[in-house]
């Protein structure tokens, strides 16, 4: 499965991705009832997506919210992306609005965990 997409719900973020492309984005809330649930098919498909063809890799993250589950596949995520970028171009862009301060802060927390791989970017709402 090449590409991977997941519609947003109330409580479950927008998720696309294509492995020959190299891009994934995820947008909008993740508060998943069964989180584990939720991210395993997500998670399968991120295994194969480390290995994508493409030259570089570029990742979009723009949540307005997540639970502790989320985070872990986040860090999970970012880590394993830290390790990517040792054989190619990776880039991560943390989409925030400009007046969440804790998705600016949170953001600012995994760029200080992982380095100029996340690049914030503020946007108005």
């Amino acid at each position: 499965m090449n590409n991977y997409k997941v519609g947003e719900t109330f409580k479950t973020p927008t998720i696309e991705g294509s492995i020959s492309e190299g891009i994934l984005s995820m947008k909008g809330r993740s508060l998943p009832e069964d989180a584990k649930a939720f991210y395993m098919p997500f998670r399968e498909w991120l295994s194969r997506f480390y290995e994508s063809p493409a030259n570089e890799i570029k990742v979009t993250i723009q949540l307005e919210y997540y639970n502790t589950a989320t985070s872990k596949l986040l860090i999970n995520l970012l880590l394993r992306l830290e390790q990517v970028k040792e054989i190619k171009p990776v880039s991560v862009d943390w989409i925030y609005d400009e007046d969440d301060l804790e998705m600016e802060e949170t953001g600012q927390d995994f760029k200080n965990l992982i380095g100029d791989m996340i690049t914030m970017k503020a946007i108005k709402s």
